[in-house]
């Protein structure tokens, strides 16, 4: 079979060419969600900023994801309980609704893809179920709506969405000159009064740096803890009919699956199945996880052929939560990235965080 290896997702049409700034108020590294979220909101509050991005806006997991828009973090509402407690949880779920209404609302009516029919987590084994079962009670405890149906439980607020086209929904927004692909930059170093940024021929003096970089933040800033952890998809042709009535995840979130109105399907996961290879930052799908989407799609019943598979580099904290804030020991450096497979779901609302701090 060919593997193709193309992302789903168009690439933005829209092209920013441009070099690294002389001096820059704000510098955005990072040309993805996080990136355009944090244009989007510091503009809103009157503070010069650019992006610079190394290769196109969207390039990265931005580009490269399900398209999938969840409450919470990568684990059940239970596990979070019992990791964050009650409160913390509480906050997480309803700052994760908040992100998708704000964030759609912020494409001004634009195409995005988005749609809202729920989401279903199904149940691969009895240990998931119970914690399933445990989360629809304590979801509607804490004034969530989700309800177990036997098999899945599910979730009525999530949605779905063209995640390239959202992130060029916000791009398209900004000023002229604020956002400049093609720039790769090779290293920052914090100073008293301000940043300097460097890429292989230019130099930038910045106020501030906020690091928009994900899974390849540690690349400039190596003791940051974010791993680097590869995602695989693939992605069929239209199918002539409903093979999936909702965006899943099963397997504690290592699997999942989607059907767009179009019938395509998309799935994507499996990296439970060799978990050592795909700690890294090489974009390039395997014929092990390949062929087991490939068993996946058939277990689904879909027959049409696929037409695209791809990678993403996911960027993990160590408790599943984006780091947002100023960068320890880094003066006038701030992050805004980590988002453990669930960037569409925090990026936009962490990065408002982020913007405030400023």
């Amino acid at each position: 079979m060919d593997r193709v290896t193309l992302p789903f997702w168009p690439a933005p049409t829209e092209k920013y060419p441009g070099k690294l700034p002389e001096k820059a108020d704000v510098l955005i590294v990072g040309g993805g969600i996080a990136g355009v979220s944090l244009l989007h909101h510091l503009g809103a509050r009157k503070i010069d900023a650019v992006i610079v991005e190394r290769v196109h806006i969207a390039f990265g997991a931005s580009g490269r994801n399900a398209g999938f828009l969840l409450a919470g973090v990568a684990t059940s509402y239970a596990e979070a309980v019992r990791t964050y407690g009650r409160e913390k949880a509480r906050e997480v779920w309803e700052l994760t609704n908040e992100n998708q209404d704000r964030m759609i609302e912020a494409a001004r009516g634009q195409k995005v893809g988005h749609r809202r029919l729920g989401s279903a987590i199904l149940a691969a084994s009895e240990e998931e179920r119970e914690l399933l079962v445990e989360s629809e009670h304590l979801l509607n405890e804490d004034g969530f709506e989700a309800r177990w149906d036997g098999t899945r439980l599910v979730n009525p607020r999530d949605g779905e969405i063209d995640p390239a086209a959202m992130v060029a929904a916000l791009a398209r927004q900004a000023e002229p000159h604020r956002i400049r692909e093609g720039v790769p930059v090779e290293s920052i170093q914090p100073r008293r009064n301000g940043v300097i940024v460097r890429t292989a021929d230019a130099e930038c003096e910045a106020g501030v740096v906020i690091l928009a970089t994900n899974a390849y933040t540690r690349q400039l800033v190596p003791n940051v803890s974010i791993q680097p952890t590869r995602a695989q998809m693939a992605a069929t042709a239209p199918e002539s009919k409903t093979v999936v009535d909702l965006p899943t995840y099963s397997h504690f979130g290592y699997r999942y699956w989607r059907q767009l109105p179009s019938g395509e399907v998309l799935l994507g996961g499996w990296r439970d199945t060799s978990l050592d290879t795909e700690l890294t930052d090489d974009a390039k799908p395997t014929p092990e996880i390949q062929d087991r989407l490939d068993g996946g799609l058939a277990a689904l019943g879909v027959k049409a052929a696929v037409t695209h598979r791809w990678a993403g580099i996911m960027g993990f904290t160590p408790d599943g939560l984006p780091m947002a804030g100023a960068l320890e020991g880094m003066p006038n450096v701030y992050i805004c990235a980590g988002f453990t497979g669930h960037g569409m779901g925090f990026a936009f609302i962490t990065a408002k965080a982020v913007a405030e701090k400023i």
